[in-house]
């Protein structure tokens, strides 16, 4: 019975997310949003009209409710699983649409409406080009078959272009066409927008899949696919009690050797720093004072034997590896 209400509770703190703004009703169809022409921005700006900062006050309230709903709806989905304290550190909004438009990017780079209209327009083509780059792979990468092993295969490819498109100019793309960082900071927002939607997706079509038959096996879907299986929850951020319940699924099939060790790792950090606020095998990191560092850990002298354990490198090893991915951290950037 006090599951039951839990589970109510959820939906009924969900449905209370109010209406969508109406400046941003003519960029929306369906459950997808499309920034266009951005003039639903321009109540951020310091040369916005009154009622122009009006419309953008009342997106502001509405992101903020629906982030504060679904951090109530995910406790209590937590709480229902057994944990009596989620601290929901870094969680992102369940909701796509809230979701897709907080992914606008930050105006601090312009002093006008005017002057971010001018790198939106040089910004537009060089990510059009990308999401097309994006939809093309997609479509040539589709599975050709109906087997799980291959649809699979084929399922993170999107959201694996969008999130390493996101680096531009950095890691693996030093080589992207050099742009200021204002068009930069265009481009990576509209990357950021399409990778949420994919992840929306990609969450729902696992979840689905988990329900019918449970966590997929190494045996029965090859190592590979399997490796693909992790990545789509690892990237569920928007489902916190989904990524616990198939952390839990995955754990006895780790001692069965039907679940990657390392697999199991990397999912443990990302689902324990969000509700417990530590980690254990030092798989999440963050940029402090330009230096890559750990998460906070649940015991930083035994990390590296814990690592160990799961078959992962030393944690220095590890992060100079992400540098070397992701680009060096920016010099005297705080934690």
């Amino acid at each position: 019975m006090r599951m039951l209400s839990l589970i109510v509770s959820a939906f009924l703190l969900t449905a209370a997310t109010p209406p969508v703004p109406e400046v941003l009703k003519p960029y929306i169809k369906g459950d997808r949003f499309d920034p266009g022409d951005y003039k639903w921005m321009k109540g951020r700006f310091p040369d916005a009209t009154p009622e122009e900062k009006a419309q953008d006050k009342q997106v502001s309230e509405w992101l903020i409710a629906c982030y504060e709903d679904d951090l109530a709806a995910f406790r209590v989905e937590l709480r229902a699983l057994g944990i009596a304290d989620p601290k929901m550190i870094n969680t992102t909004s369940r909701n796509p649409l809230c979701s897709q438009v907080a992914s606008a990017p930050d105006v601090h780079h312009w002093t006008s409406f005017d002057a971010f209209q001018h790198s939106v327009d040089k910004a537009a083509p060089i990510a059009d080009a990308y999401l097309m780059a994006v939809k093309v792979a997609k479509a040539m990468g589709a599975a050709k078959t109906p087997k799980l092993h291959d649809i699979l295969i084929a399922r993170p490819l999107g959201e694996q272009m969008l999130r390493v498109g996101a680096g531009w100019g950095e890691g693996d793309m030093a080589g992207a066409p050099a742009v200021s960082d204002d068009v930069q900071a265009v481009i990576v927002s509209r990357l950021l927008l399409a990778a949420a939607v994919e992840d929306h997706d990609n969450t729902q079509w696992l979840k689905a899949l988990v329900a019918r038959q449970g966590w997929p096996k190494r045996s029965e879907i090859g190592e590979d696919a399997a490796e693909q299986a992790w990545l789509l929850v690892q990237h569920a951020d928007a489902d916190p009690a989904f990524q616990l319940s198939s952390l839990r699924l995955m754990e006895p099939l780790m001692a069965k050797g039907e679940v990657s060790k390392d697999d199991y790792a990397y999912l443990y950090d990302r689902v324990m720093l969000k509700i417990a606020g530590k980690q254990r095998y030092a798989t999440q990191a963050m940029c402090d004072n330009g230096r890559r560092v750990p998460q906070p850990l649940e015991d930083e002298k035994a990390v590296d034997r814990l690592r160990a354990d799961v078959g992962l490198a030393p944690v220095a090893v590890y992060l100079a590896g992400m540098d070397q991915t992701y680009g060096r951290c920016p010099p005297g950037q705080p934690r």
